[in-house]
């Protein structure tokens, strides 16, 4: 692991205490209030944008690193002899692993090593995870690479969303489908894969919509990799988190959770009461 330096970017969500514990380098996703920006996680908290998202009645724009901002970060280890290894933001979703794969390219593909996760939040920290390991078992930054780009595309995620307002504001679904989506409590289950974001299924009410993907969990139970589950909610749904940590564990018998409070860029476009879960398969 001396020879290797993990960096993800703010979307990965890993807590604090685990980003120190494996030493990995964050690179933030720019929020864009009009004129005002913010690094994730850095100048803005989600507390602070929910309060804006109000104040404001807007919605943040968001933004990926620039190549530069890669190629800063990078370059002192590369410089150092260090191999780098960034595990980033899904490519269908953002532009952030195309610009860290130009800085990649300015400083020697041999030395760093871009891993497009074509995920966000857990899923990204679990693949963050598995690399810090793999290196600590005395993998190769090139051994280490394959192995998670071999992990990659079989990762199931499901999350829900407490109103369509954001998805509204966000411009992703129509006035009317808004007003008549809250009136009748419409909750959309959204899946994220390997081909990007979609619509799931959608469902009246949102414990049904966390039930389904409970049920969908508990049918997965004996094919999930490494028996644990990435659970992720917004800051404010700590307790809703917990409910469906409990209920996971009765319905898979998996007890090894690691858990995510959602960061501002994937909060800005599903909004506040925001839950959900994923897992690798094996």
């Amino acid at each position: 692991m001396s020879n290797i330096k993990l960096f993800s970017d703010s979307t990965c969500d890993l807590p604090f205490s685990e980003i120190e514990r494996m030493d990995v380098g964050i690179i933030p996703l720019i929020v864009t209030f009009e004129e005002d920006s913010f690094r994730d996680g850095i100048d803005i908290t989600p507390i602070d944008m929910f309060k804006m998202v109000k104040e404001r009645k807007i919605l943040p724009k968001t933004s990926a690193p620039s190549p530069i901002d890669f190629y800063n970060k990078f370059k002192p280890f590369v410089d150092d002899g260090k191999s780098v290894i960034y595990i980033g933001l899904s490519s269908k979703i953002s532009t952030t692993i195309q610009n860290a794969k130009l800085a990649a390219e300015h400083l020697g593909n041999d030395k760093v090593h871009i891993i497009d996760s074509l995920n966000l939040c857990g899923a990204i920290g679990g693949l963050v995870r598995n690399a810090y390991n793999f290196a600590n078992k005395g993998m190769t930054a090139e051994e280490v690479t394959k192995e998670i780009r071999r992990i990659v595309p079989n990762y199931k995620l499901f999350f829900t969303i407490n109103t369509l307002d954001y998805l509204h504001m966000g411009g992703r679904c129509s006035s009317t489908e808004a007003i008549f989506g809250n009136m009748l409590g419409i909750k959309p289950i959204i899946s994220m894969s390997a081909d990007g974001l979609d619509v799931w299924k959608k469902t009246r009410g949102k414990k049904k919509a966390i039930k389904i993907m409970i049920d969908e969990a508990e049918k997965d139970k004996d094919k999930i990799l490494f028996d644990e589950i990435h659970l992720a909610y917004a800051v404010g749904n700590e307790k809703e988190g917990h409910e469906i940590k409990n209920q996971l564990i009765e319905k898979t018998g998996i007890t090894k959770f690691h858990e995510y409070s959602i960061g501002c860029v994937i909060s800005s476009h599903c909004g506040e009461g925001t839950v959900g879960f994923g897992y690798y398969l094996k």
